[in-house]
């Protein structure tokens, strides 16, 4: 006998299962129910076996026979079928972003205050880089270069945050006998992203106002969304990441008020940003020619700017206006600190302003966001910047 699609198609269910077979040792069983599988029956070393080759009609005759095909190719070659597809299985999901998934829901979330951002971490850096390796085939040549990466595109202290999470991923998989060692343990942090040193760097209001002018002049060659983020940062003090994530809805210009969702900020937490005249002018400006959900869009409308276009614009702007070395974060830092050393604005208002998550006894018995407080210390520092920017320079 030999199959036709016709004949497997009006094969009829009975009280009890039967089969069908062909001399090659392809067959189909039919179940009561009336579901129909294939499988591949055949001797190996004096036993009879049987494989499954999957469901009909989902795989259909031709489909079967290829299956069946590869199954008697291996077995030619002295491979058992059956124990071979148990290997690739095995392999499939024996793979890193199988790993690093298990480790963030069986352990990340569980135990970890802020498993959100270790979310991002995954998503963003770790499977696109690791994810489709064999986790018995990851050397630590593999991690390095995969961190190398990161340091590459500007950002060698995440590269270290990265490390971090690798390391404790592979002690989760030594743990659990998934593997026999881990393969980042003798990697170090300074030498990947260097010893790291807090920065403390703030730049000088004559720093601020020549990166302002430059981004204003037509010497400016970087992109309308990343003139405007930088801008943005410098007047509102926002992480690179809440305002690259930002999405319009979360504008409302009638109360001056943009509300960062927990998903998007570092402390996954609510935060409210007051907007000043000039910080609602730069976004109405910006948005009357944006047509994308994105208030900073990449290079397609319905994606946000790439996490690494910010640095790398910074690096540029470094090079042309010859500023020494800073960066989006050092700008926050120049924001925080100009609110306190210039503004005399209260710390916990600048805590509140930063958007940090407050510690636990004065959250849980503070519960005043101080918004009109914080409305005045924007409104004053737009007030300072607008006044930097329009000074007029001094003729000799």
């Amino acid at each position: 006998m030999k199959f036709i699609d016709s004949y497997i198609k009006n094969l009829k269910s009975e009280t009890t299962w039967f089969e069908k077979i062909e001399s090659s040792g392809l067959g189909i069983r039919v179940m009561p129910s009336g579901n129909k599988s294939w499988f591949y029956r055949f001797s190996m070393n004096g036993k009879r076996q049987k494989m499954s080759l999957g469901k009909y009609p989902g795989i259909g005759l031709k489909q079967a026979r290829e299956l069946h095909t590869e199954a008697m190719c291996l077995k030619e070659q002295g491979i058992n079928p059956v124990e071979h597809a148990q290997l690739v299985k095995l392999k499939v999901e024996n793979t890193f972003d199988k790993l690093v998934v298990s480790w963030y829901e069986n352990y990340a979330v569980k135990h970890r205050k802020q498993a959100r951002p270790i979310k991002y971490q995954i998503d963003s850096d770790l499977i696109p880089l690791l994810g489709h390796m064999e986790l018995d085939k990851i050397q630590t040549k593999d991690i390095a270069a995969a961190l190398d990466k990161i340091v590459q595109r500007g950002a060698p202290i995440h590269a270290n945050r990265i490390l971090s999470t690798i390391k404790q991923v592979f002690n989760y998989a030594v743990s659990r006998g998934s593997l026999q060692h881990n393969p980042a343990i003798n990697i170090r942090t300074r030498d990947i992203g260097g010893v790291e040193k807090p920065r403390e760097r703030v730049l000088s209001s004559d720093e601020v106002k020549t990166i302002w002018n430059f981004l204003e002049s037509e010497l400016c060659e970087m992109s309308e969304s990343a003139r405007m983020a930088i801008k943005i940062i410098i007047l509102t003090g926002v992480r690179t990441g809440e305002i690259r994530l930002a999405q319009w809805h979360q504008f409302n210009f009638e109360q001056s008020l943009w509300t960062i969702p927990p998903e998007h900020s570092k402390g996954a937490i609510t935060v409210k940003i007051h907007l000043s005249e000039l910080t609602k002018e730069i976004l109405i400006k910006h948005k009357q020619t944006n047509d994308s959900l994105f208030v900073i869009p990449g290079i397609t409308t319905d994606a946000p700017l790439s996490k690494d276009a910010l640095p790398r614009a910074i690096k540029r702007i470094q090079k042309r206006v010859g500023i020494p070395e800073w960066t989006a974060h050092d700008l926050r830092r120049t924001f925080a600190t100009q609110l306190g050393e210039r503004l005399n604005i209260d710390p916990v208002v600048i805590e509140k302003c930063l958007g940090h998550k407050m510690p636990k006894i004065m959250a849980t018995y503070n519960k005043n966001e101080m918004l009109p407080q914080r409305q005045e210390a924007l409104d004053k520092w737009s007030t300072l910047i607008k006044e930097l920017i329009y000074e007029p320079c001094e003729v000799a």
